[in-house]
């Protein structure tokens, strides 16, 4: 399938970008997945002066592989003045489309910006596969039944992209009966929800690994381990992104940060600049819900939980924005105990005269 990569790497190796695979296909874009550093990396890769329509397809609705929606529907509303093309499994009852629909409700983004397909209706569509089927696969807990994998019919064979993964059983079968390639999930870290390269190693035959794109990395010693045991990488043009204005102030007290929003490139500037090093409480107060402010919030969420293992408090007096956040945390598939709702941010937390740093960003085109 030739595909390209604007980024291979997990969550929290904001390092490597968010995993995303795209082709163009003469005035076509189409995309698989589209996270919090996608939207950036592919302004930074590919001109879109002959674009006219952009199609993706999502696995999932964890947020490094979801969260630049909001960023790709108004780039298709506003500059190519079309809608953008979503490609789910099915039109009516589908617990993918639906959830969907609600992050675009939340990000405060009229569906009517977008035109939901099923695979039956690209069916022929496109040169570089014939047809792609969604096949459901074992990921996060949170996200059970909402998960996929996706297999490509090509003239050259069936291609399987697992996106995350813990399963098995089409890598196995495809394995005994024949493929043209196969992109695969691996970690060396957290085989819980995702694919353990360990486990690869025994279910692919060496002689079969030069068909075999690794993605999807949890650190780059795994991008080694994998180039070691002769699989191949999957071929990622990401470009620096560190070098971006962020769009977000911060402000230390101690070990206590403030964040002035999470958009999509917040926890990826917090992590490469190592904002979050010796943090053990996070606040963040909200006034709304809209992509530029809550869009890196999954990642955020998830590395507060599960690393620095404390809640992030979300400020807000707003009713409204509290049930969106709800529902935005249900979505992105992160705990719901990772979250302590407070009206105010607490005078006790952060009175002026003990903050002892503070920095302010430039917006966008400040530079």
């Amino acid at each position: 399938m030739n595909l390209k990569f604007l980024g291979i790497g997990s969550a929290f190796q904001t390092g490597l970008y968010n995993n995303c695979a795209y082709f163009i296909e003469e005035d076509q874009l189409f995309l698989i997945d589209f996270g919090e550093t996608a939207f950036e990396q592919l302004k930074e890769q590919e001109s879109f002066s002959d674009i006219k329509n952009i199609y993706v397809v999502f696995t999932h609705t964890h947020s490094d592989h979801i969260a630049g929606l909001g960023q790709l529907v108004d780039y298709c509303d506003t500059t190519l003045n079309k809608k953008l093309n979503i490609v789910v499994p099915m039109k009516d009852e589908d617990a993918l489309k639906e959830d969907i629909g609600t992050l675009l409700d939340i990000f405060s983004i009229s569906e009517d910006k977008c035109r939901f397909l099923t695979s039956s209706d690209i069916e022929g569509k496109f040169k570089t596969f014939q047809s792609i089927k969604f096949l459901k696969t074992k990921h996060s807990p949170e996200l059970e039944g909402k998960c996929y994998s996706l297999m490509f019919e090509t003239q050259k064979g069936k291609v399987l992209y697992t996106s995350d993964s813990i399963d098995t059983k089409y890598i196995e079968e495809l394995v005994n009966t024949g493929f043209s390639e196969i992109y695969v999930d691996v970690t060396l870290s957290v085989p819980e929800v995702h694919l353990d390269f360990n486990v690869l190693k025994q279910i692919v035959p060496e002689e079969l690994r030069d068909r075999v794109y690794c993605m999807h990395f949890d650190h780059p010693n795994t991008i080694d381990e994998a180039r070691k045991n002769h699989f191949r990488i999957a071929s990622s043009t990401a470009k620096d992104l560190s070098i971006l204005p962020e769009e977000f102030e911060y402000e230390r007290a101690g070990d206590k940060l403030i964040l002035s929003n999470c958009g999509e490139l917040t926890f990826m500037h917090l992590k490469n600049k190592n904002v979050l090093d010796g943090v053990k409480e996070v606040y963040l107060p909200l006034e709304d819900t809209n992509h530029s402010s809550v869009a890196s919030l999954g990642s955020l969420l998830t590395y507060c939980y599960f690393l620095l293992q404390n809640l992030l408090y979300i400020c807000t007096e707003n009713k409204d924005v509290k049930e969106d956040m709800k529902s935005l945390i249900k979505l992105y598939g992160t705990p719901e105990e990772s979250v302590t709702f407070k009206n105010n941010l607490p005078n006790e937390v952060f009175p002026l005269e003990q903050v002892e740093r503070k920095e302010k960003r430039k917006h966008v085109g400040e530079k």
